[in-house]
């Protein structure tokens, strides 16, 4: 990790977002326990007979791949671009339940913040972006909202129920009761400031340094376990790679 000044950044921070000091600290904290330190962690423990197991390797060799050390970079690459994220996905929801002073339901599925305000609950399901958001997502996510109505209604409880995008050109609309949000009117949504999407995207760039993944030490290893498992020197022997693949 770069040398930092951990005050420093947390004030760069709270000047970035508007936040109060306290809060622009607990999101450096989400930045690293949510989103920087488990996806560094999960990329000094993959293996490359797992990684490759799930690649395409005509795709690879109709790529113009030639060596070795082009197809662990390439592997790891397409790895990281797949899953990293999935793992920022989880910094939003912090990050929307920090600002908004809600919390996620237990046992609510896809419903990741639950808001109340007066007595209402304000339900929402968070997506990274609306890239993906298909059918089957939208019918997960309507499910999800309606057994938390369901359960809060027990208790005359009443709800909104939203699905909001973090980021993206997705409009905001309204159907079958549930309010899809777009980032903008998300994050204002659940600051209280109109300017927050923007102000986040700032506070990003002061975070990058605790964005702590070192790219060189996976590859290095994944290099040694592909000389071991399909490469003699620079050469990739593709049918050994094919067998991994498909047996």
């Amino acid at each position: 990790m770069a040398d930092i000044d951990r005050n420093e950044l947390i004030l760069g921070v709270a000047r970035a977002t508007g936040l109060h000091r306290n809060q622009a600290e607990r999101l450096v904290q989400e930045f690293e326990t949510v989103f920087a330190r488990p996806f560094d962690e999960r990329l000094l423990a993959l293996r490359m007979k797992d990684v490759i197991k799930n690649k395409n390797p005509y795709l690879y060799r109709a790529s113009g791949i030639r060596t070795c050390e082009d197809l662990v970079r390439r592997v790891l690459q397409d790895y990281v671009s797949a899953s990293v994220e999935g793992y920022f996905g989880k910094f939003f929801e912090a990050v929307a339940r920090m600002v908004s002073g809600g919390v996620k339901p237990v046992g609510g599925g896809e419903v990741d913040l639950d808001v109340r305000i007066g007595e209402v609950a304000h339900l929402y399901v968070i997506k990274s972006g609306a890239k993906g958001f298909n059918s089957s997502s939208y019918d997960k996510a309507k499910r999800d909202l309606n057994s938390a109505e369901r359960r809060l209604r027990q208790d005359r409880v009443r709800t909104e129920k939203k699905i909001a995008f973090a980021y993206g050109r997705k409009k905001t609309t309204f159907e079958d009761g549930i309010e899809r949000l777009s980032s903008q009117k998300f994050w204002a949504e659940v600051s209280g400031d109109a300017d927050f999407y923007d102000k986040l995207l700032n506070a990003c760039e002061l975070l990058a340094p605790l964005y702590t993944a070192d790219m060189q030490a996976p590859y290095e290893r994944l290099l040694r376990e592909a000389h071991e498992l399909f490469c003699a020197g620079d050469e990739i022997d593709w049918d050994r790679i094919l067998k991994l693949v498909s047996g």
